[in-house]
């Protein structure tokens, strides 16, 4: 048996009584319980602590000792308990949100609105190199919003209980060294990078990788895939021209690697926003997709060779 505060406030209601029934009646107990409990902590003390006679209940020595540590202590317990409430109560008070992020430039934009959006929130973020996890976090409701995509043909349907928006339709550039005899063209075609080798993350989602092999065998080859790397290996490969690369359009550059749009926009892809339709982000999810889509297409402008390309062509518009 341990100590516990409960033993602290029996031993404290007794010397204030005076006698066992009468703390029993104020600790709201039967007098036969009270007592067991008061011999029961007795034994972990060692000793008696109350002298019990027609008079009542006293205090020996060693209740004395036990009793001066037990009301400093009592008080502490107390205000650790009221405090504990309060905090619950602040807490239940600011909505927690639980933020997945694919690795895209779009995180950040998300993390940034949602704040200006739900300044009274906790907002608590994840990344998944692994997207395709997402739509799963979301329907447990382990996040209650997630930055997801998709690609044309394989198009992603929210689960029960989730809802998918679309921000924007995006085209995917081509990295090759800058050193390579393409990379001083504008843009290129998928057709002439026939014979590379390519890289490929090593957590790409399903989609991603069809909708690869169907593109390239659109134009009369089938990808090379020697690489399955990370984006750090993979941008030194690439800029040492063991391979080529996709990239995102947004992408501002690595040192050594030229980015190309390419001719004829072969592959591309679809910026969704997800949320839990019962949590906290639901109610204000039109105002957030406004201002992510907003703030997207201000951010594009900063990426040269996606700006570019956007004064060639216009944006992209979504595919039915």
């Amino acid at each position: 048996m341990d100590l516990e505060v409960r033993h602290l406030r029996a031993i404290c209601a007794i010397a204030e009584a005076g006698s066992i029934s009468r703390a029993a009646v104020a600790l709201k107990m039967s007098q036969p319980a009270l007592a067991a409990q008061l011999r029961r902590i007795e034994r972990m003390f060692g000793g008696p602590l109350f002298e019990r006679g027609r008079e009542g209940a006293r205090p020996t020595q060693l209740g004395s000792w036990v009793l001066i540590r037990a009301r400093s202590l009592l008080p502490a317990f107390d205000e650790l308990r009221r405090d504990g409430m309060r905090y619950a109560g602040q807490a239940a008070e600011r909505p927690r949100i639980r933020v997945g992020c694919m690795s895209s430039h779009l995180a950040i934009t998300v993390i940034t609105c949602l704040s200006e959006l739900f300044a009274e929130a906790d907002i608590v973020a994840r990344t998944e190199e692994a997207m395709d996890l997402l739509p799963g976090l979301l329907e447990a409701e382990r996040l209650e919003l997630a930055t997801l995509g998709d690609y044309p043909g394989h198009e992603l349907s929210p689960p029960p209980g989730v809802s998918y928006a679309g921000i924007a339709d995006e085209p995917i550039f081509v990295g090759l060294a800058a050193s390579h005899p393409l990379a001083g063209r504008e843009e290129i075609e998928l057709a002439d990078l026939a014979g590379e080798d390519w890289g490929m993350h090593a957590l790409a989602e399903a989609g991603h990788r069809e909708h690869f092999w169907t593109a390239c065998a659109r134009h009369g080859f089938e990808p090379r895939v020697a690489y399955s790397a990370d984006l750090s290996l993979a941008l030194d490969l690439i800029s040492s021209g063991r391979c080529v690369g996709m990239f995102q359009a947004t992408s501002k550059g690595y040192a050594g690697i030229a980015i190309r749009p390419l001719a004829g926009t072969p592959l591309r892809f679809r910026h969704l926003l997800g949320w839990t339709t019962q949590g906290p982000v639901a109610r204000h999810a039109p105002a957030l997709v406004e201002a992510v889509t907003a703030a997207y297409w201000a951010e594009v402008r900063q990426a040269p060779v996606y700006a570019a390309w956007l004064d060639r062509h216009g944006p992209l518009r979504t595919q039915a």
